[in-house]
Parts: C-alpha cells; sequence; structure tokens
C-alpha cells in the first residue's frame, strides 16, 4: 500500500482523466458548432471564412480555460497524494472528484442553455441584462420560456448529456481506483519525476490563463472581425456571465464614475444644461391641450419598412400614419422595456456601466427632470397607465414619486383575453380612453404603456388578421423561430389596428381639437435578429408618431434624427408655453441645434452620419447612414464623428452626475 501512492500512480492518474476531458472540449465545440449554424445568417458571412476558422480556434482556447479551471483542483489533489500515502483516503477524494465533476460539467450545460435562450431573445451572449430577470416579473417569464418549444428540446439534450457525462465519470473513478497503471516510471529518473511534478501545475495555469499576453483571455480578445456574430462565436457562457458578475458588482458597490470611464473633465460638467424652458405658446395657453403619450410593446420600425397590401402590418393605422407626423429616423432608448421607460418618464438617456435607475436606491425619489412636473405646476391632471401589473418592478411607487397623480394597471379593468404579461391592447385602450375622457374640463397629462406585443404573442380568439406574407428578407431575420412564427406579426398587426381605433374615436370626437397624441414603441421585435453593423440602426429603430391638432400645429423636419429622450421636450414646446424643465433631450422644433441621438448600446446617430462606441473597449466604429435604405457604411472618422461622441460622453457624464446628487 505504500508504493501504490507513488509518482507512477500521479502519473496515471493524470494520464486516466484526460478521455474524460478531451470528450469535453469534443462536446464544447459541437455545441459551438450548433451555436454558429442555428445564429448565422449565409448572406452576411461570405468571404469571412478565415474569420470563422479564427473564433472556432479561439473558442477552443476559451474552453479550454474553463477545463483548466476545473481540473486545477483535481490536479491539487493528485499533487497532494503525492505526500499522504493514504488509499481509503484516496478512494473517499476520488469519489469527491465525481461529484465535483458532474456538478461542473452539468454547471457549463445549463450555462450553455440558458446563453442560447438570451442570445435568441437578446442577440448577446449574457450580460447584466441577465439579473433582469429577478428583477423582472420572474414568474411571468418562467412561464415564457416553458412555452417555448425550444424549452422542451433543450430539457431533452441536457438529460442526454447528463446521462452521458455521468456515465463516464463513473468509468473515470473506476479506472482511478484501479491499481493497475497504464505507464511504467519506475525506472524515470528523479529529475524527469520533479520536472513533471512541476511542469503539469504550471501547464494548468497557462491553459487556464488562455494567453501569453499582458491581460488573461477575455472577452475584449474575441474581436477578431468586423463582424459582431463572428467575434460573439469564440465566447462561453461562463465567460459571459462572469462578465456580467463583475459590472453587476461594480454597480452594487458603485465603484464606476461615468466621467472618469469616458474620460470626461468633471470641472466641464455642468447640470445647467439640462435645465430649459419651452417656446411661448399662446394658443397652447389658451387651450390647454390633453397630451397623450404612449409606448408601445415591440413597436419596432423594422416591420413597418415591409408594410404591403400582403404583409399589411399596419392594417388601418396607415392612413394615420399617411395623415400625421412620423419620424423614422428614430432610435429607442435601450433594448429592454424599462430603459424606455426611465428615459420617457425621467428625460434622461441610459447611462451604460450603472444600475437602472428602478434598480437602485433612488428608485422612489423624486426627480426634477420627471416627465410630469411641467404639468402638474400648469394644473394639469398627470396620469399613468400600464398594462400589466403595478407591481413589476415598483413601478406604482415610482410613477408616485415623480409626480403621476393617479396610476392604473391590469387589474383597472375586467380581465378578458389576458396574455401572461396583462391585458390585451383593445382593453389597455379602453383605459386610456376612459380615462382621457374622464375628468372634463381638466387638462390631462397621461403615460400609457402596453404589453400586448410580447412572447407568447396572444391575441384574442376574436380577431381576424389581415393578409400577412412575411417578406423574404424578414423571414431571413427569424428562421429559427419555429415557436411563434406568423404569430408575431399578427400580434403586432393587432395592436396597430387598436391604435387606429383609438385614434378614429379622438378624430371623430371633440378631442381632436384639444389633445395631442404621441405613440412609440419601446424597443424592436426582439425575434428579428440583426447580424451585420450595415443594419444596426433596423435593429434599435422604432418609429415616432404624433397627431397634433391643427390649431396647435407647428413645423416639424420629420427627417431629423432623434431619440425617446427627445419627445418630452417637444411636448412641452406643443402643449405649454414658457414652462421651465430638466431634460436631456432636445425639443425636435428646435432647428437651431444639431440633433444627436443615441441609446444604451452607444450607437450615435446624427444626419447622415453614425457611430458604434464600445465604452469598455474606447473603441469607435464610424459610419454613413443612408436615410432612404437605413443602411449603414464603414467610413473613416470625420470631424463631425468626433464631435458627435464627445456630445454623447457629455451627456452620459452630466446625467451620471444628475442622478447621483445629494
Amino acid at each position: 500500500m505504500i508504493n501504490f501512492f507513488n509518482f507512477e500512480k500521479y502519473f496515471d492518474c493524470l494520464i486516466k482523466i484526460i478521455p474524460l476531458n478531451i470528450v469535453a472540449l469534443a462536446t464544447m465545440t459541437i455545441y459551438r458548432l450548433f451555436f454558429f449554424l442555428y445564429f448565422q445568417n449565409v448572406s452576411s458571412l461570405k468571404g469571412l471564412y478565415c474569420y470563422i476558422l479564427k473564433a472556432f480556434i479561439l473558442g477552443a482556447r476559451f474552453d479550454l480555460v474553463i477545463l483548466a479551471y476545473i481540473n486545477s483542483i483535481v490536479v491539487l489533489i493528485f499533487t497532494v497524494f503525492l505526500l499522504i500515502k493514504n488509499l481509503k483516503l484516496f478512494k473517499v477524494t476520488v469519489f469527491f472528484i465525481r461529484i465535483y465533476y458532474l456538478i461542473a460539467f452539468m454547471t457549463i450545460a445549463l450555462l450553455n442553455a440558458t446563453d442560447f435562450g438570451f442570445y435568441a431573445c437578446f442577440g448577446d451572449h449574457i450580460n447584466i441584462l441577465f439579473f433582469d430577470f429577478f428583477a423582472d416579473d420572474t414568474f411571468a417569464l418562467i412561464k415564457t420560456i416553458i412555452y417555448d418549444h425550444r424549452f422542451s428540446i433543450a430539457l431533452v439534450i441536457l438529460t442526454i448529456f447528463g446521462f452521458g457525462i455521468y456515465k463516464l465519470i463513473l468509468l473515470t473513478e473506476k479506472k482511478l481506483v484501479d491499481k493497475r497503471c497504464f505507464v511504467d516510471t519506475s525506472f524515470w529518473s528523479t529529475f524527469a519525476k520533479v520536472f513533471i511534478i512541476v511542469l503539469v501545475p504550471f501547464l494548468t495555469f497557462f491553459l487556464a490563463r488562455g494567453t501569453v499576453s499582458m491581460f488573461p483571455l477575455g472577452k475584449f480578445h474575441a474581436q477578431i472581425s468586423p463582424t459582431k456574430f463572428i467575434n460573439d462565436v469564440p465566447l462561453t457562457s461562463v465567460h459571459a456571465l462572469l462578465d456580467a458578475i463583475e459590472a453587476k458588482t461594480e454597480q452594487k458597490d458603485n465603484k464606476i464614475d461615468i466621467a472618469q470611464k469616458l474620460k470626461i473633465n468633471k470641472d466641464d460638467i455642468s447640470l445647467s444644461i439640462f435645465n430649459k424652458i419651452s417656446i411661448e405658446n399662446e394658443v397652447a395657453k389658451k387651450i390647454e391641450p390633453n397630451v397623450v403619450f404612449i409606448v408601445l410593446e415591440g413597436f419596432g420600425e423594422l416591420p413597418l419598412l415591409y408594410n404591403s397590401d400582403n404583409f399589411d402590418v399596419l392594417g388601418e393605422l396607415k392612413q394615420h400614419f399617411d395623415e400625421d407626423i412620423v419620424l423614422y429616423n428614430f432610435l429607442a432608448a435601450g433594448v429592454i422595456t424599462i430603459h424606455c421607460l426611465e428615459s420617457t418618464i425621467l428625460n434622461i438617456p441610459q447611462r451604460q456601466f450603472s444600475l437602472q435607475v428602478t434598480q437602485s436606491s433612488s428608485a422612489f425619489k423624486s426627480f426634477s427632470s420627471s416627465l410630469a412636473l411641467p404639468y402638474k405646476r400648469a394644473g394639469y391632471l398627470t396620469k399613468a397607465v400600464y398594462g400589466g401589473s403595478l407591481a413589476w418592478r415598483g413601478i406604482d411607487k415610482f410613477l408616485e414619486a415623480q409626480g403621476f397623480d393617479e396610476t392604473y394597471g391590469e387589474g383597472s379593468i375586467k380581465n378578458e383575453y389576458r396574455h401572461e404579461w396583462g391585458i390585451n391592447d383593445a382593453q389597455f385602450f379602453e383605459i386610456v380612453l376612459r380615462e382621457l375622457k374622464n375628468n372634463t374640463g381638466t387638462p390631462k397629462l397621461i403615460y400609457a404603456m402596453s404589453t400586448g406585443t410580447h412572447p407568447p404573442y396572444k391575441t384574442p380568439p376574436y380577431f381576424k388578421p389581415l393578409k400577412l406574407e412575411i417578406p423574404k428578407e424578414l423571414a431571413q431575420m427569424m428562421l429559427n423561430e419555429k415557436k411563434y412564427g406568423k404569430k408575431i406579426f399578427e400580434c403586432y398587426q393587432f395592436t396597430n389596428r387598436e391604435t387606429a381605433k383609438f385614434l378614429n374615436i379622438i378624430k371623430n370626437s371633440p378631442l381632436a381639437e384639444n389633445t395631442i397624441v404621441v405613440i412609440t414603441g419601446d424597443h424592436n421585435l426582439r425575434e428579428l435578429k440583426i447580424s451585420t453593423h450595415e443594419e444596426l440602426f433596423k435593429k434599435y429603430a422604432v418609429p415616432l408618431y404624433m397627431y397634433i391638432p391643427p390649431k396647435l400645429k407647428k413645423s416639424i423636419n420629420t427627417d431629423i434624427t432623434a431619440c425617446h429622450i427627445d419627445i418630452a421636450p417637444t411636448l412641452y414646446d406643443l402643449s405649454l408655453s414658457q414652462a421651465e424643465y430638466t431634460a436631456a433631450g432636445i425639443s425636435l422644433l428646435d432647428s437651431t441645434k444639431q440633433h444627436i441621438a443615441f441609446n444604451s448600446d452607444g450607437f450615435i446617430l446624427s444626419n447622415d452620419k453614425a457611430i458604434l462606441y464600445n465604452a469598455e473597449t474606447g473603441t469607435t466604429l464610424c459610419f454613413t447612414f443612408n436615410a432612404k435604405t437605413k443602411i449603414l457604411s464603414r467610413t473613416n472618422e470625420t470631424q463631425t464623428h468626433k464631435e458627435m461622441l464627445e456630445y454623447y460622453k457629455k451627456i452620459l457624464a452630466t446625467t451620471d452626475t444628475y442622478l447621483n446628487q445629494k
């Protein structure tokens, strides 16, 4: 027994765990290949085959990093047993190794499944938005995931993988406790044995680091091609989760100084740039118009670009789009609903690296930039309507803190044909219209956000959709959408047709003379995947529709570029007169300033120029923008690009200073 635990057994144990790790590495590669084939867009990858090969090679290095970390504990155990020499304890420890390997590999498999679903939803690996799962309506999210056909497939695959890896680990355990050794090392020199004992931990450390460069292998090493999707292929779910945890920890501990991160001199920051006064408007002062600000769930611009008789997603809403003001060069504040809600309620952009306000200690703090405050000061009754539960992210308290007199949710109306996230959009508009007609004689601001166009994309059984033959280009963007398919556009169409009914009622009543209606979307349809930089605008674009009574109408350039934070300043100019307000955006009526739109992902747009800014790495991609085709083209940085980027950084740094002031 004394001779059993010698170098020969140590070396033998190392050899016997190699097959397990080869299988694990092969499985990771197969998953990466599946990921690539599932999400890739063939037409966008032509001529990029060398980059694709590099992506898979780099991906194998990322996988080896994970395996090295997993095996480091096992290698340490084997090394310790060079000295302990206890067979009974060794057998107990090998049992622990079996459990350890099973937990480690199943955790990776579960993470891969989670990351796959996250990518299918957001077009990105797990990031800080992952933690919104626990801040959102978690039960509704779980139900949505379970209803997805991919959930049952993933469950079957995970079960098969778990059974297979368990059997392989059992076989490895059996071989480890076997006294027979594959290699006779009795004749090896002491130097050779010492060299192996030193080499193995060193090699494990080297593989865990993944590179000989200054920094360990990380996300920034994956920037190997001009195409985002190819850059996403090498990254593992483990690395993505660790990056997200680090970002979340920095948020929690308030370590991020936005100005410092963006290299903005704090002495140059002045909150006075947010202090503004609306134009003098005698007509508005006399009429005191109602203002209805509607945000529609999933009301992205992309489907509208393909609207036709055969793909009639607009339905009766097209007439209103033709009659009234519509901006198409318009960006959403971010990629999830809460980004839009916060930016449109607080008149500020979303800050990179920072907690959303509703998830921070300032969640129920009253802000001077609130959309509602100028209207309250003008004697308006302020109301907020949400098509789901007001308990979602505690928005009932948030809205109350921001000056809304009354708030209404899904419980405010008889709940017919409910979906997982709230009431259908017919009922949603019923509440909005009801509250608009109530309190006759008192001007009203109504901020309303729907929840209808959201997985699982349910429409009432009475709804009969118009013709919807999905265009080839759109179908290419949702190749892997097997669960919902046409239902997505039926739901999108249903919302638009209900919106048209609402507008018809407004226009065919006395409300037409004294009610401004603004409609936009919170974000694009997530099932439409954009994989190239050239089409990046389409990923973030939402339309902005405006109905303005004839007496209040002002000249607005519909070709202008703008974003969510520009809506409130525009409404103040249209409906109030010389009202003081706090906002980061610029009124669309202001032709004296350059209009620069941007969002939470660092996408910046102004006229025919665009930028994609990675605040983490400090890298910038510059483009020209064709407003007709909505296509971006790579170009060299110009002075205009530099000015746009500086403006973006300044507004973000000022916003951070504003939100964190005592």
